[in-house]
């Protein structure tokens, strides 16, 4: 009988010792370097009050932590977003963010656990960032890309600052037009060079221009004085060939005056023609003939 209540004694005191091994272990609960947490009462359904960082804490038995990183964490997003212009923009943007641990609590009441968390700051983000879209056109998300990240950063610190977290480290790592507008771009693009390179080419042309220019009248004047020069030849030679012509005429008008005048030959008027009768056919290169009244006279006196 005795043994009996040995046996029984020493069952319930090693149930205790398990029990009480059981408790302890269920009330140590651990933190790690990267982690804050608030303890919460599964039995009581309570939550803590205090944040709680890393290490080893004891608590109720059978709580656990609601556990959030205490480190900030990676968001990435590629979005497509309107613009003010009505172009759907593609935007690639990362950034750091951390829950702010004296707001711990608040943020657990709401959101319940870490995962709901990330999901609305995650929501808050895609519309801080179609937000900042929609106050630029087209033509800016280029010449002020510095502009609108710090926009974008601006928009998103508003909406987190609601949901008690803080953010570092935003880049906008991309920015993509439409194809239709980037092949425009680019067309004006080159057209502006086209411009470019035609204004540097117009001093070149204006001046090839003006040597063709220069070099045209040049050879004007000088067509224009050739033909001056064989005008006033040929109206020199002109001039000389009809003096000369004039002079003959007179040598034999003179001539011609000797022989009908008394003082010269006396021919008459019909000796005279009959005269130049005779020298006409005297000079001509090929044979005449002609008929002649009968008798001829060689005189007539």
């Amino acid at each position: 009988m005795a043994d009996k209540k040995c046996i029984v004694v020493l069952v319930v005191i090693g149930a205790l010792v398990i029990m009480t091994i059981s408790l302890i272990a269920t009330s140590l609960k651990k933190l790690a370097s990267d982690e804050i947490g608030i303890k919460y009462d599964t039995i009581n359904k309570d939550l803590g009050d205090s944040t709680l960082r890393e290490g080893l804490h004891n608590g109720p038995p059978g709580f656990e932590f609601i556990i959030f990183p205490s480190v900030y964490k990676s968001l990435e997003f590629s979005q497509r977003c309107l613009n003010k212009d009505g172009v759907q923009i593609k935007l690639d943007v990362t950034y750091q963010y951390k829950v702010r641990s004296a707001n711990l609590r608040t943020v657990i009441l709401n959101f319940r656990n870490f995962t709901g968390y990330k999901k609305v700051l995650t929501y808050a983000g895609e519309a801080a960032l179609h937000e900042a879209c929609s106050y630029f056109n087209t033509s800016q998300f280029q010449s002020q890309r510095a502009e609108f990240q710090e926009f974008v950063r601006t928009k998103i610190i508003e909406r987190y600052d609601l949901l008690y977290a803080d953010i570092t480290d935003l880049q906008v790592s991309n920015i993509e037009r439409p194809a239709e507008y980037e092949s425009a771009i680019r067309s004006k693009e080159r057209a502006r060079e086209d411009i470019q390179v035609a204004l540097n080419e117009r001093p070149r042309l204006l001046t090839e221009a003006e040597t063709e220019k220069r070099e045209a009248e040049t050879q004007a004047e000088i067509i224009k004085d050739k033909a001056e020069s064989d005008a006033r030849i040929l109206s020199n030679r002109a001039k000389t060939e009809a003096e000369a012509i004039l002079t003959q005429y007179q040598k034999e008008a003179e001539a011609y005056k000797q022989i009908i005048e008394a003082s010269g030959l006396g021919f008459t008027v019909e000796g005279f023609i009959s005269y130049l009768g005779v020298r006409v056919i005297a000079d001509a290169k090929n044979p005449v003939y002609i008929g002649l009244q009968s008798p001829a006279k060689s005189s007539y006196n």
